[in-house]
């Protein structure tokens, strides 16, 4: 496991030895929603998602969870970010915040689900991003994934999924300094 030490000198402000991985699905060109939904249904990726995450503590913005057609999402901590105190269970103000109150109730496999807030304040604390590449372009899309240096990451799987639209899931791991 990574040290303290060591994730601090990649970024993360104070984090603690969770693993924070992003997880999203975007078009070509970085798209993540339209309308305040997600612009496809992908059977697969859902599955693959509730997989990946069960077990773990989800990290999301408000309009996330209001989007979810089932609240919480069973077998993982549901941690939302906002100012709303009546939202949800579990609150903070903060990512960071979100990001110790996860590590402070046992969870080491923290996940960032959206939305572009989420994604951008999270993208620097991030050891590993599952991204799902949908073969699309939506058009009039209102929601996208920040840019980020491919270089600063290493692709270690890669996973095509036919269908309409087709797709393939990478799993990229941030390189760490020698």
């Amino acid at each position: 496991m990574q040290t303290s030490r060591n994730k601090a000198q990649a970024g993360h402000h104070g984090a603690g030895d969770g693993m924070i991985t992003l997880v999203v699905a975007r078009d070509r060109n970085g798209a993540i929603g339209k309308d305040g939904g997600i612009p496809w249904h992908l059977p697969g990726d859902l599955k693959m998602f509730q997989r990946e995450t069960t077990g773990g503590a989800l990290i999301m913005g408000r309009h996330t969870w209001e989007s979810l057609p089932a609240k919480p999402l069973n077998r993982r901590l549901n941690i939302v970010v906002t100012s709303r105190p009546d939202t949800a269970k579990l609150i903070c103000e903060t990512v960071g915040e979100a990001v110790r109150l996860a590590e402070a109730e046992g969870y080491f496999r923290i996940y960032g689900i959206g939305g572009a807030g989420i994604y951008r304040d999270m993208l620097p604390l991030a050891d590993r991003l599952l991204v799902t590449e949908v073969e699309t372009a939506v058009e009039n899309a209102d929601t996208f994934f920040p840019e980020f240096d491919e270089e600063e990451w290493q692709e270690t799987t890669r996973a095509t999924a036919a269908g309409d639209p087709g797709y393939a899931v990478r799993e990229l791991i941030r390189k760490r300094g020698g």
